[in-house]
């Protein structure tokens, strides 16, 4: 199944017996579509719950990559802990993924700038889905990246382990767009919720 938060709607020039001409790759890049998974590995996600995130992790870079995005990895506490762009192999990504460790406090200031600044300059559809499990240290710094991650036109898809993390997130980079789904309720739920990574359909057409 795939997430509705991937483009769906592609349109393009019709088909013609002509050989590629130079600017070919600058229209396949507009086309592009890119993914930043960004996943909280602070010190609250030792054990269980960082187990469940990592499978989800998994989970939704297949639906992802079937979707025929590119996708990268951010993984981060108080810091970046790691930073995998959007043009890493899957098998890079994934193992990186696999051995995540818990540790640190949890500033997102940082993670966004990381974010925009690989995916600002780049066209087509750009997605950075964010999972926390806590408050978010930085509110203030955050919102300014989060707004200029907006004006360049990047999309937010985030998910929050219980009420106070989901509704922080949402304030921070979805505001106005309130959704049940943005709520993982337990940790039983956690590798099923950051797998969807789904909110209504909002994909350029």
């Amino acid at each position: 199944m795939v997430a509705s938060w991937v483009r769906r709607h592609f349109s393009g020039v019709g088909v013609t017996q002509y050989r590629p001409g130079p600017h070919l790759p600058a229209v396949q890049e507009h086309f592009r579509c890119q993914a930043l998974l960004c996943i909280d590995v602070s010190g609250s996600m030792s054990g269980a719950p960082l187990r469940a995130a990592i499978d989800g992790g998994l989970d939704f870079l297949a639906e992802a990559r079937q979707a025929r995005y590119d996708c990268g990895l951010i993984l981060w506490d108080h810091r970046v802990v790691a930073y995998l762009p959007t043009t890493t192999s899957d098998a890079r990504v994934r193992a990186w993924l696999r051995a995540a460790t818990g540790g640190g406090g949890t500033a997102l200031a940082l993670p966004l700038q990381v974010a925009i600044a690989e995916l600002g300059p780049l066209a087509g559809d750009r997605v950075v889905c964010v999972f926390s499990d806590g408050s978010i240290s930085d509110p203030v710094a955050a919102e300014r990246h989060a707004a200029h991650a907006h004006a360049l036109g990047i999309r937010f898809v985030v998910r929050g382990l219980g009420p106070a993390a989901s509704s922080g997130l949402t304030r921070l980079l979805t505001p106005g767009e309130q959704d049940a789904a943005q709520t993982v309720r337990a940790v039983e739920d956690l590798r099923r919720g950051i797998a969807s990574m789904a909110t209504e359909p909002r994909a350029p057409q």
